[in-house]
């Protein structure tokens, strides 16, 4: 195909993504000025073709006028590939998607108006055409007869990190777009605390403060992410000053989202707000495409980042059958830690409810938790394949053992936690999904990929995203946090050390042999001993303060957090004394089995 088709598709591309980005910025307004039932009709508007000439109706109907153009210029866009760029399987498969995302946002734009806006509905028809803008960008990037690649399934390590990136800036638009839906966009009338108290004070203010935290916390990771960007300006100038550009982006749109209260949420501020987050995603998913183009990294094997050849010896192989792929799968989730964790989440439901909650939300709770563990699992798995090599307790891990390739796990973990959000903003609350996602990115880059590898006392603020999910099943319930919810989340990170440092006494050489800094490598078993002692103390006298301060425990709760409390205080005590390398595995077995039985004990009298 000459250059000069390509010219003419890449014209029509353009023209098709500027106009795409008008109609997201257009739908803004009709959020911000209130128009979305300005036409409380579909497909008429006031059963007219031709509506009144009135504010909402018109800015409504703008919304509509230009969301035709896009459609008509999207099908253009598509004819044009399938007719004369048949050769492209990339561009047809695009425009497929393209094309698919148009009728679903097209039918979820109907929805919208004959059901009154319900949020949900409303932020799905958003997602739908953020992923149209994004088909489009690549499409246009990527319509050339002949483009500069790596070899087939190996790329750049930092396109990866590119596309963690645009999922974040995703989570953050689509959380921002629930908040608007919900009508708590305007609840918090300070920046950046909700009000001059330092907690909200009901729900919705609770649910907007979480996409502030979502905002703050990816808005970060995303500057630090871009920025490494310039360490690759000797391979791509375009790509590091991308890097820069979406650094800017970020913190425009904080500047934005801080106008919003600063100017009594004016209409201009809030379409701002949301122009920009739309303009960080589409930049993002260009970043992505050029990151694509880069040659991976020398020594860089196709087994890590993209399968290759050990990838297909792999699916050769008898461990390469149907049940031990999804076996391996599975493993990346880390089952034994999600039941536990999953327990935990329980509890926070019933001790909240004061019994048994509604069954719908019980199981988007169990469901929407155990795909975020699963995601966040799966991302240690990928960040931690290089220790988890040269450790006899994780060798035979599916992404150590090269059965499951980096990037598989990598986007295995990243749809899980996607999945989870959206499920959990569905069927629970903002701030519900919202700590689940903050305990899955604390768990990956806060404690994997940092303090792991830098500290010892990497599980003691690690272990924090293990104290989540109490907190999500109490928010859940109740759409906010309250001071009981606060001591279940501290009795998980104080149980959460002695836990674990009884584990690194088992696996001390494991951990000294891979580099890890855990308490027994670097401060001794003795010093490890006597820090178990004293953080199961503290988790004893926690337990207690969690009976004062919640009504609907009884003294069946108190005397069963005392007999087991003490139990674990006898070990660490024994513990203490012993010595050899299978001395703490009492221990580390009844830690278990204790905050098992603890939760087990929350439930049960919290519900009576």
């Amino acid at each position: 195909m000459n250059a000069s088709s390509f010219r003419s598709l890449r014209a029509l591309l353009a023209v098709t993504v500027v106009v795409t980005f008008g109609l997201i910025t257009l739908g803004g307004l009709v959020r911000a000025t209130e128009s979305g039932l300005g036409c409380p009709d579909w497909p008429l508007c006031h059963g007219q073709i031709i509506p009144p000439f009135e504010y909402h109706v018109l800015i409504e109907y703008s919304h509509r006028l230009v969301a035709s153009v896009v459609g008509v210029l999207v099908v253009a866009c598509a004819v044009l590939v399938w007719t004369k760029h048949r050769e492209s399987s990339g561009l047809k498969r695009l425009m497929a998607v393209a094309v698919g995302a148009l009728a679903v946002q097209v039918v979820l734009g109907g929805i919208t108006v004959l059901t009154e806006l319900p949020a949900p509905v409303v932020t799905a028809h958003l997602f739908a055409a953020e992923t149209l803008f994004a088909m489009l960008i690549v499409a246009l990037l990527i319509a050339r007869p002949a483009t500069a690649s790596g070899p087939p399934g190996q790329r750049h390590p930092y396109f990866n990190t590119v596309l963690a990136m645009a999922t974040v800036s995703m989570v953050i638009l689509l959380s921002g777009t629930y908040i608007v839906g919900s009508g708590a966009s305007t609840i918090c009338p300070s920046w950046p605390l909700c009000t001059s108290d330092w907690l909200p004070n009901f729900g919705l203010q609770w649910e907007h403060m979480a996409h502030r935290v979502i905002a703050g916390a990816g808005g970060i990771y995303i500057i630090v992410a871009a920025l490494q960007a310039r360490r690759l300006k000797g391979k791509s100038r375009a790509l590091a000053g991308m890097g820069i550009g979406a650094a800017a982006l970020v913190v425009a749109q904080v500047l934005a989202g801080a106008a919003n209260p600063w100017f009594q949420f004016a209409a201009a501020a809030r379409v701002i707000h949301l122009s920009l987050a739309s303009a960080l995603w589409g930049h993002l998913i260009a970043m992505a495409v050029v990151a694509a183009r880069l040659s991976p990294e020398e020594g860089v094997e196709a087994a890590d980042e993209g399968g290759g050849e050990a990838d297909a010896e792999a699916s050769a192989a008898p461990g390469g059958t149907l049940r031990a792929v999804i076996g391996d799968y599975v493993a990346l989730t880390k089952p034994r830690v999600m039941s536990l964790l999953l327990v935990t989440a329980f509890g926070g439901m019933v001790l909240a409810a004061e019994g048994l909650p509604e069954v719908g939300l019980i199981a988007t709770v169990i469901i929407g938790g155990a795909l975020a563990s699963g995601g966040a699992s799966a991302l240690n798995h990928w960040l931690d394949r290089d220790i988890d090599r040269k450790m006899g307790r994780t060798a035979s891990r599916p992404v150590a053992s090269e059965r499951v390739s980096g990037r598989q796990a990598l986007v295995f973990g990243l749809v899980l936690n996607v999945l989870s959000f959206a499920l959990l903003l569905w069927g629970a609350n903002l701030l519900a999904a919202s700590l689940a996602m903050a305990g899955s990115v604390f768990y990956v880059l806060v404690y994997t990929k940092w303090l792991k590898r830098t500290t010892t006392q990497n599980i003691v603020v690690g272990g924090a995203a293990g104290a989540v999910p109490p907190l999500v099943g109490w928010a859940a319930v109740t759409g906010g946090l309250t001071l009981p919810a606060f001591y279940l989340f501290a009795i998980i990170f104080f149980w959460t050390p002695p836990h674990f440092w009884a584990l690194a006494l088992l696996i001390r050489r494991d951990y000294a042999e891979a580099g890890v800094p855990m308490l027994p490598v670097v401060a001794g078993e003795e010093s490890t001993r006597r820090h178990i002692l004293l953080y199961t103390l503290a988790l004893m006298m926690l337990t207690v303060l969690l009976y004062l301060a919640t009504e609907s425990l009884g003294p069946v709760y108190l005397v069963s957090a005392i007999v087991l409390g003490l139990g674990f205080i006898a070990y660490a005590v024994r513990l203490l004394r012993q010595t050899g390398e299978r001395a703490a595995a009492p221990i580390y077995r009844y830690s278990l089995l204790y905050l098992a039985l603890l939760f087990a004990v929350i439930m049960g009298d919290g519900a009576l």
